[in-house]
């Protein structure tokens, strides 16, 4: 019986421990996308008569899952699953499950490739989160109701909002000249909804050639956008419109764009936190 406590009491810390441990990375790619659903609209060329109202009446977007397609395709490198995205076909790859407070990863590198209409313009694609509801409700006509974390080149972690998303980022005034107004930790909050739909990250930690890597960390009503490492932008109260209601926008899915540029995505995981990491505190501090 003594002998039984004693392995209890030593037992005891150990479970304490291990019960403080942050839950795992879930990987989220595998080399049949079981975790992902696929929805594509239009080919690059198609689109811009689709957005000008001069496409012929009977084309229709693909349309979700459909059979053959080889835009989301995996090729193995290394013993690993890497994502390739030809960008031929404007769409996206969609987590089948639905993620509430998390941290997502992954690492990109550009392919060689582009399509109409993009191919005077830089390579482009974007991590679409807390996503919810149809898809091709956006400009494109090709993704869903989400918050973008832009992946461009020269221009990781910028934010779009896509479709009725709005959310508050610290922002200095745009500077003349300037596509759209940047991040800065110490400027002011500014709400980024209407035609204020663009923020440009804090720095450009883009490597070209090489692989970059992303974090999307939310928690609540705050998130931040990692590139390489640095903070590039932080941002609270998620929200969306919903005829005339302003309502929150915690949590959802995750779409990976496919936007006329071919790109290579590896080690896509997400982990499920329980608080904001303390490291990312300060950027939300009024």
């Amino acid at each position: 019986m003594k002998t039984r406590l004693a392995i209890a009491c030593l037992l005891l810390p150990l479970t304490a421990f291990a019960s403080d441990r942050p839950p795992k990375w879930q990987p989220l790619l595998d080399s049949t996308l079981s975790k992902f659903d696929v929805y594509l609209s239009y080919r690059g060329d198609q689109i811009m008569s689709v957005l000008n109202g001069t496409a012929p009446a009977d084309l229709k977007p693909v349309g979700l899952n459909p059979p053959g397609q080889n835009v989301f395709t995996v090729v193995e490198q290394n013993g690993k699953p890497v994502l390739r995205i030809s960008g031929e076909i404007y769409g996206c790859l969609t987590t089948r499950e639905a993620f509430g407070s998390y941290r997502f990863r992954a690492s990109f590198k550009w392919g060689d490739k582009k399509w109409e209409p993009r191919l005077n313009e830089l390579k482009d694609s974007g991590i679409l989160y807390n996503s919810r509801g149809d898809f091709g409700v956006d400009y494109w006509k090709s993704w869903a109701l989400s918050q973008e974390f832009q992946v461009i080149e020269h221009g990781i972690g910028e934010y779009w909002r896509i479709a009725s998303s709005e959310i508050d980022i610290r922002v200095d005034p745009k500077a003349p000249g300037a596509e759209a107004p940047k991040w800065n930790p110490k400027a002011p909050w500014v709400a980024f909804t209407g035609s204020n739909n663009h923020a440009l990250a804090g720095s450009d930690e883009d490597r070209p050639g090489k692989w970059n890597t992303l974090e999307i960390v939310c928690f609540g009503n705050r998130c931040v956008h990692i590139a390489n490492g640095k903070v590039v932008m932080a941002l609270r109260n998620p929200r969306y419109q919903d005829r005339g209601d302003s309502l929150p926008m915690f949590g959802g899915k995750f779409q990976i764009q496919s936007e006329a540029a071919e790109v290579f995505y590896r080690d896509i995981e997400v982990q499920l936190i329980s608080e904001m990491p303390k490291e990312y505190e300060k950027y939300f501090k009024d």
